[in-house]
């Protein structure tokens, strides 16, 4: 396989850029956006309706917040293929104090104004991973981030080598992002995101694309991965030697607010 020499410039960004970590690429300044996931595992005879009881109960909770202007956005997406979570609920902020507030008193008005429902929901999914998501890079402005979603949703979650941050997030840039704007441009892709472990397990960077459906989705990731093989294949290993295991779902957009 040949390999593409990399640009000098190229070089001294990615080792500017294995100094500073945290870093974020190809967004303007606003501050970036924190997403808080719970991502369930339900009885699979439970979980239609677990999403009524999210739909029901917590929703109205969850609304009144983002009128209030305590939340940027919140969703509640569900399985459809890949890992072993069965649905998933976000809430998104641009501050992080806000955002773990806010979850503390919308988890005790959902308790005090529906005890039965939420007692209900957590024998429907009895077990559950938190993740904090910080947005360093993608198609939209951060505070449009997750707040615009289409009904399908593609997620690839990676498990990289935690003290190489920001050259992950570097090379994700150059390799992935001119291809799934080419993807947005062509209308197969309604937006992507990049996202940065802040509080969670074991993987360590999160993307994320939403389209129509999922088979539009799936051509779109084809068609990334050909151009990347076509002009980034050197860069393009580099990643995955830094991010070497993943997995991936499809999710289905069960609700996304406002």
């Amino acid at each position: 396989m040949k390999v593409r020499r990399l640009p000098v410039a190229i070089v001294c960004a990615l080792m500017l850029a294995a100094s500073v970590p945290g870093a974020a690429y190809g967004q303007d300044d606003e501050a970036p956006m924190i997403i808080y996931a719970s991502y369930f595992t339900c009885d699979a005879s439970q979980n239609a309706r677990a999403g009524e009881i999210i739909r029901d109960t917590w929703a109205p909770v969850a609304q009144a917040h983002i009128d209030a202007g305590d939340l940027a956005a919140w969703g509640s997406i569900v399985h459809n293929t890949g890992g072993s979570w069965s649905r998933a609920i976000y809430h998104a902020a641009s501050d992080r104090a806000v955002l773990f507030n806010t979850l503390d008193q919308m988890v005790a008005e959902w308790g005090e104004n529906s005890p039965e429902a939420a007692a209900e929901f957590g024998e429907a999914c009895e077990t559950h991973e938190d993740y904090v998501w910080t947005n360093v890079n993608g198609s939209s402005a951060p505070s449009e981030v997750v707040a615009d979603r289409s009904g399908a949703g593609l997620s690839v979650y990676w498990e990289c080598d935690a003290g190489r941050g920001a050259l992950i997030d570097l090379l994700a840039e150059t390799v992935f992002a001119p291809a799934w704007d080419a993807q947005v441009e062509s209308g197969l892709v309604n937006s992507w995101s990049w996202h940065a472990h802040l509080i969670g397990d074991k993987y360590r960077r999160l993307f994320v694309a939403d389209g129509a459906d999922h088979e539009t989705l799936l051509t779109a990731r084809d068609n990334v991965i050909e151009w990347v093989g076509d002009n980034y294949a050197g860069l393009g290993a580099e990643f995955t030697n830094v991010c070497n295991s993943h997995v991936d779902y499809l999710w289905d957009i069960e609700m996304a607010a406002p």
